[in-house]
């Protein structure tokens, strides 16, 4: 490493207004904001400042949780091993998020155990279309929320004879433009006697909004779980389905998904469950993903 004498930095002190600047210029303007301002620039170079180091986290000054000092509040090193800064808050050390943390880019929501919704088709007509939701607490560990995505109630067409209704937490408005990859997995049940037609079905929808406060619906997947029939005749109770897209949002678009109702059917008896149980949010979660890819 270099050594630089000490003689060679210009030490210049503002008496009257207590600011501090260092340079090796013979002058260096100082921001009426700073206390101390470092100039980095001479002879057509940049220079740079180094921080106090440490070769560990546990090597920092009152690492250990028992000890603090809140009068060492804002006190900054760098930890050489992992490349990564530290600051102190008056209790412990934080570093700066790696860019190996994979959730800093993302969204995760849940279902709870009690959020099993179904459309049923028999004889001729189906039920209406139903809103899927997500409305496990986000606990910073299995779900997360660091794009800033709020989590609202959708209303859903019927479609039909059936009128608008509301379903909690299945809209999801973003407030962050950029280029999204949209993840959805929805552990399932099915069932069938004698479809000769085809039954209800998972839709993700994209809402994007115009310049006019409307919103434009567009249709982003259709995708259904495995079924396991012949001539219609059968079903599955411990199935899934999942899909995954990416599309431009900007703020004030949002995202539902739900069970989109053929409405009208040849079937004796035709079911899809969006399934949730106890054991379901334990262990295989129905859960939306929403990855930040691009600004």
């Amino acid at each position: 490493m270099k050594k630089i004498s000490t003689s060679l930095m210009l030490l210049l002190v503002n008496l009257s207004f207590s600011q501090v600047g260092i340079s090796k210029n013979p002058t260096v303007e100082i921001h009426n904001k700073a206390i101390l301002q470092v100039d980095g620039k001479h002879e057509r170079k940049n220079l740079g400042m180094m921080l106090p180091e440490v070769s560990a986290p546990e090597n920092l000054p009152l690492y250990t949780p028992s000890t603090s000092d809140p009068e060492m509040t804002g006190m900054m090193m760098f930890e050489k091993t992992h490349s990564t800064f530290y600051s102190y808050d008056g209790a412990k050390w934080s570093n700066e998020p790696t860019a190996s943390d994979f959730k800093m880019k993302q969204s995760r929501f849940l279902s709870t155990a009690d959020e099993e919704t179904s459309v049923v088709c028999v004889l001729l007509g189906c039920g209406r279309h139903v809103g899927i939701g997500f409305s496990a607490p986000v606990d910073g560990q299995q779900s997360y929320n660091n794009l800033n995505i709020t989590r609202e109630a959708a209303v859903v067409p019927g479609g039909g004879i059936y009128g608008n209704k509301s379903f909690d937490n299945a809209k999801f408005v973003v407030n962050e433009a950029g280029v999204y990859d949209i993840y959805l997995n929805i552990p399932s049940k099915t069932g069938g006697a004698v479809s000769l037609t085809s039954g209800p079905q998972y839709q993700l929808r994209a809402y994007l909004k115009q310049t006019d406060g409307s919103h434009n619906e567009v249709k982003l997947t259709t995708f259904f779980p495995d079924y396991y029939g012949i001539l219609g005749i059968g079903g599955d109770t411990n199935t899934a389905a999942f899909t995954t897209t990416r599309i431009r949002l900007n703020p004030g678009d949002y995202i539902v998904s739900r069970i989109h109702s053929p409405l009208a059917t040849v079937s004796v008896v035709v079911t899809l469950t969006a399934a949730a149980n106890t054991n379901i949010a334990q262990y295989y979660p129905r859960e939306i993903m929403f990855t930040k890819v691009s600004d």
